[in-house]
């Protein structure tokens, strides 16, 4: 296969970028539970037919997890890697992101506290605990055996839950739903696959239409399933019953296609005309197509992933500009353990919750439950949990799948 003509190295700009997003996911995740504040601040519902900027967290996660998809296979390449070992790769933590996913989802709903072995907050540290061990990325100066030995830990642990996990009903664990890091796991793996694709193409133009067009195609497929009755009864209905699948993987396309535009070597003397056509085709496309498809970040609708895109392309262009260009670098050592450490800054919250919750605390006064109070507690919040990843970071506390 042919080398990338693409650097194998980290990006301050997508590193800023990753760790902005992650804290507002922080702030916006606390800030669910909080009372009385503008219709802006909050989710809007699934046939609302428009979005917030709290909509616009998860597809920005999408979009930055396709800006990273061409460094690490670049860094992949360069260390010798083959197309099946790439492949094997992206599979192994798309499945990663996913069992954790699944793992989440059912801490959060589905369980009978009756009939549970032991208490969910407790359950619940302990599945955090065997994800720790699992995918802690440990010293390299540690014997093999050491590493080896407490991610088998942490994998018998995982099975040991999952094993005495009572659901409602008489029933195990059940997907229920992907979860955010499920979801994102699916739409990395359909991505990731086709740009192994695009990767057998020698021209860089040619490569960012091949994953322009699988975008498109992934767009046009949610509309021609969305709805449609036809494969009820059968295997194909999967397909139907997983159609915003479709939609998250348009996105992270889209951030692979951003990420290939601004730091190919072959396409840096036309990156602003191909950006600013980006940003215009994508903020028009929206526009065109909303008086038939609402805005719907439930749904995954199709002109939600088009705004998506648009505003993702656009802030992070601007974060280019001053970070890259304009050399504006001292204030981005903040989103430093979030950039370099996201699934652990992502988790964190919970496993705080799920602690507190154990020992019967109440781990926000009942003053910042609502109201301007309940916001300015949900920002130091996500403060308080950057400045814990950043000492658990420090200490080697990694996860990386």
């Amino acid at each position: 296969m042919k080398q990338p003509d693409l650097a194998a190295k980290r990006v301050l700009a997508i590193d800023v970028f990753r760790g902005i997003t992650i804290l507002t996911m922080v702030f916006v995740n606390e800030l669910a539970g909080i009372a009385d504040i503008p219709g802006w601040m909050k989710h809007l519902a699934a046939d609302a037919n428009g979005m917030t900027f709290v909509d616009l967290v998860f597809p920005a996660f999408l979009f930055i997890v396709g800006m990273s998809i061409p460094f690490a296979c670049a860094a992949r390449l360069h260390k010798g890697d083959s197309l099946r070992q790439l492949f094997g790769h992206i599979a192994l933590r798309s499945i990663s992101l996913i069992i954790i996913g699944v793992f989440m989802v059912n801490t959060l709903s589905g369980y009978d506290p009756y009939t549970m072995p032991i208490a969910i907050h407790l359950w619940t540290l302990l599945m955090y605990g065997a994800v720790l061990l699992l995918w802690c990325q440990y010293p390299s100066h540690w014997p093999a055996v050491i590493p080896i030995g407490l991610r088998t830990l942490g994998a018998a642990l995982l099975v040991t839950l999952w094993y005495l996990y009572q659901g409602k009903a008489n029933t195990g664990m059940t997907t229920q739903w992907w979860g955010i890091l499920g979801l994102i796991g699916w739409a990395y793996l359909m991505a990731g696959i086709v740009y192994l694709g695009a990767l057998q193409i020698d021209k860089a133009h040619a490569q960012i239409a091949f994953l322009t067009l699988a975008a498109l195609g992934f767009l046009g497929l949610y509309l021609l399933l969305n709805g449609t009755r036809e494969f009820e009864g059968s295997a194909l209905q999967l397909l139907v019953e997983n159609n915003r699948n479709n939609t998250h993987t348009a996105i992270v396309l889209a951030g692979a296609i951003l990420a290939t535009l601004f730091y190919h070597n072959a396409l840096v003397t036309h990156r602003r005309g191909y950006v600013m056509m980006l940003i215009l085709c994508s903020g028009i496309a929206a526009l065109a197509i909303w008086p038939v498809s609402p805005i719907s970040k439930i749904w995954a609708t199709p002109t939600w992933a088009l705004f998506s895109i648009f505003f993702c392309t656009l802030i992070f262009t601007v974060t280019h500009y001053i970070v890259e260009v304009k050399k504006h670098t001292r204030w981005c050592q903040f989103f430093a353990p979030a950039a370099a450490n996201p699934l652990l800054v992502y988790i964190l919250p919970f496993i705080l919750l799920a602690a507190v919750e154990l020992a019967g605390i109440n781990y926000r006064p009942a003053i910042f439950d609502s109201g301007p109070a309940g916001i300015f507690w949900s920002a130091f919040f996500a403060l308080v949990i950057m400045w814990i990843a950043a000492i658990m970071s420090k200490m080697g506390v990694k996860l990386k799948l």
